[in-house]
């Protein structure tokens, strides 16, 4: 092989392999300067309004509970084209079954007490204008300030909360890739579940809620198609949904199914939550989030939680009373069969001898 020729080579798997790191991380890129995406049904109708770049085959789950699938995507101006999939009728997977399906261990909490919720930031600089007087403040922007309001809401209910606020920045495509040890780091201390706790860039109008005399912002989850996770993640976000619109309908916006992982190929029960836009205040976004905290209390601490997790626990009671019975069955048998308590002990005493010559 020639000089030339082996240069030519080694410069084509160079290229190559930017290529496809520039592809992989494609996904995790938001528009910036106020931009974003407009998803529309066949009609014309806008379903969502979205700084992620939507690709086909991504999907949308409307706050009716409408599932679209992405089928166009025209990224000069900004618009994507669904088709409607079904009308999902939404049902709870309690939290303990989702970690059995998956064979995962759960962590057994004390009598009478809360787990630990993990929180973050992959994108530490969004901020909100009307109140923080930008869209993205180079260091911690206003998204720290919801995530502690949602640190301390869940605090302010009994919850053990891991809220980490350690830097991922630039705002790039890299930052999941950056962000990713920190989800390593807080799933080492064992949490119920993890958040991803940021803000989206759409119209006021997109996630303005006004709930008796307050306005707040409403909340979109955010699920990667692109990991192994996704059928438990699907669950789980959906579980979610059904319990906010019981306990505050419009609560949560809708469910965008994306393009990539967003790190929660680490972990099933792991979400990220779109809290408002950068055209929202942050005081809304902060009630909103508040809200969204008894959603997360009662979905893991909550009644169906609780008789899950009795059901795991009478199970394995079951099974090993069960176990004890065959044993015991299975020593009164040999018993009988070998002519009464002393016989018997005298061959299994024979029986050790000859196994330990």
């Amino acid at each position: 092989m020639t000089k030339r020729l082996f240069i030519f080579i080694l410069l084509s798997l160079i290229f190559a392999s930017l290529t496809a790191a520039y592809a992989a991380d494609l996904w995790g890129e938001v528009l910036k300067d106020g931009r974003y995406y407009r998803l529309l049904d066949p009609e014309g109708n806008v379903l969502l309004e979205t700084a992620r770049r939507i690709f086909p085959r991504d999907q949308y789950l409307t706050a009716e509970n409408r599932l679209y699938e992405v089928t166009k995507v025209d990224d000069e101006n900004l618009t994507a084209s669904a088709v409607l999939k079904e009308e999902v009728e939404l049902k709870v997977f309690p939290w303990a079954e989702l970690k059995r399906e998956l064979a995962a261990s759960l962590a057994e909490a004390e009598e009478g007490k809360k787990g630990k919720i993990s929180l973050y930031h992959t994108h530490n600089a969004e901020s909100y204008v009307p109140t923080d007087g930008a869209d993205s403040i180079n260091g911690r922007g206003g998204i720290h300030k919801v995530g502690m309001a949602f640190a301390n809401a869940l605090s302010a209910l009994g919850i053990d909360v891991d809220y980490s606020e350690k830097m991922h920045l630039p705002h790039d495509r890299g930052a999941y890739r950056r962000s990713r040890e920190t989800v390593l780091e807080l799933l080492a201390k064992k949490p119920d579940a993890i958040f991803d706790v940021h803000r989206d860039a759409a119209p006021q109008s997109a996630y303005a809620l006004q709930l008796g005399s307050e306005w707040i912002t409403r909340i979109q989850f955010v699920v990667g198609r692109q990991n192994q996770n996704l059928g438990i993640n699907r669950k789980y976000a959906q579980s979610m949904k059904k319990i906010a619109d019981e306990l505050y309908p419009g609560l949560v916006k809708g469910i965008f199914f994306g393009r990539g992982n967003y790190n929660q190929d680490l972990s099933p029960l792991s979400l990220l939550l779109e809290v408002g836009a950068h055209t929202n205040s942050r005081d809304a976004a902060e009630r909103g989030i508040g809200l969204f905290s008894e959603v997360v209390d009662l979905y893991f601490y909550g009644p169906a939680a609780e008789a899950a997790s009795g059901q795991d626990k009478t199970a394995r009671r079951s099974i090993t009373s069960l176990l004890f019975f065959v044993g015991l069955g299975l020593a009164i048998f040999y018993i009988i069969n070998a002519g009464g308590f002393q016989p018997a002990w005298a061959g299994l005493k024979d029986l050790f001898r000859k196994r330990l010559r």
